[in-house]
């Protein structure tokens, strides 16, 4: 080890891909002081505390999971961040709503500030966040869980780690005469805390042209590609207008796949139609029930419908930094930014992705994660891994 080391730690010989700094090709990435130090080929391995050779691997920046329940403890299906994000090649993921304003606390003193994976949150419009869906199957199904004021404050008061309101607009979600009302809340209590508001769209119990006049640039619609009826297909299966258009004004249009969040007829037609999405994501949680894709799998599935890897990996970083408002900071691999970072093996290898009603899709390839680096230091290896 030099005695005193430029870097921390240099991953040597990969096969970068790094699509929001527009780099690709053979490179090495050195880390120091918890940031990226330097990129490019032929860095001295004698200049850091730590070598790792990645030679014919590719490499990433940190993934950026924009959809996952990670309030461990408070939401009975949520997942503990460390243990699902990091061997998946996640440094940053954001909780879409498993807590609300009265039991944010003790999701941010439990779970966001000792994780090591870097953690976001999008408050749920109803008090106790997803809690009530596990006992009574609709979180809103008492309007007293609203509170527009309480739920601002609490945006205000942690800004910089909650980063607006969240809103499950599922027909099972919330009374039917209430569906209105309580999308105008949401979109309020965003608005009055100063942040973006996250829609979910899959089962909506009114027409998804509604909730998108609603949305503004930056916000979310989250289960882009689901099979239930009031979906981003019409009758003839092409691609209503007004998703293009809330596309072009900068609404984010994200996967939250979940295992039945996804269609893949859907998927296939839409894309085939141009219509891809801004960020991929997992919706992650526990459910034996389901198939949840990890990140990896999901870029695979997405290669598998057609999109380029580059695409795909963009919407799993760069473009899922940008939704967070965090691009300076997290998504790409350039001097001074977070140093975050993702191996893996890409394998040529058959594989069949699946749909919760038994769609098929064949894929070619697979991305199976080495090592995850967060904030220049090795966060996970995969075991035996060299």
């Amino acid at each position: 080890m030099p005695a005193k080391a430029k870097y921390d730690l240099l991953l040597k010989g990969g096969e970068l891909l790094d699509p929001g700094q527009r780099r690709s090709g053979r490179n090495d990435i050195a880390f120091a002081g918890g940031k990226v130090a330097a990129v490019g080929p032929g860095l001295r391995g004698g200049d850091a505390a730590q070598v790792i050779d990645i030679s014919n691997r590719l490499v990433t920046p940190g993934l950026i999971d924009l959809h996952a329940h990670l309030y461990f403890g408070g939401f009975p299906i949520a997942v503990k961040p460390d243990e699902a994000c990091l061997p998946a090649g996640v440094t940053t993921a954001l909780d879409a709503g498993s807590s609300g304003w009265a039991n944010f606390g003790a999701f941010h003193e439990y779970i966001i500030r000792p994780a090591r994976t870097r953690l976001r949150a999008l408050l749920h419009i109803g008090a106790l966040g997803l809690a009530p869906l596990v006992v009574t199957g609709g979180e809103l199904l008492d309007k007293r869980y609203i509170d527009v004021d309480r739920t601002a404050d609490a945006l205000k008061n942690n800004r910089g780690t909650v980063l607006g309101v969240k809103i499950r607009m599922h027909m099972n979600a919330m009374p039917r005469e209430d569906d209105r009302d309580n999308l105008r809340k949401a979109r309020e209590a965003a608005d009055k805390g100063g942040g973006r508001l996250m829609v979910h769209v899959s089962g909506t119990p009114i027409p998804l042209p509604e909730i998108l006049e609603l949305l503004r640039p930056g916000d979310i619609v989250t289960h882009l590609y689901n099979g239930y009826e009031r979906g981003v297909l019409d009758a003839t299966g092409k691609v209503l207008s007004e998703v293009r258009r809330a596309a072009e004004r900068g609404v984010v249009l994200d996967v939250g796949h979940a295992g039945v969040h996804l269609s893949i007829p859907v998927a296939q037609k839409a894309i085939q139609q141009g219509l891809l999405p801004t960020t991929i994501s997992t919706d992650l949680h526990h459910n034996a029930q389901r198939h949840i894709y990890t990140m990896p799998e999901l870029i695979a599935k997405f290669v598998a419908f057609g999109m380029p890897l580059e695409e795909a990996v963009a919407a799993s970083t760069c473009r899922a930094a940008v939704a967070m408002g965090l691009q300076q900071e997290i998504g790409g691999l350039s001097v001074g930014m977070a140093g975050d970072a993702a191996v893996f093996d890409m394998v040529e290898s058959a594989v069949t992705f699946v749909d919760a009603t038994g769609n098929s899709l064949a894929g070619k390839h697979q991305l199976r994660p080495v090592l995850t680096v967060k904030d220049g230091q090795v966060a996970w290896r995969a075991e035996g891994g060299k």
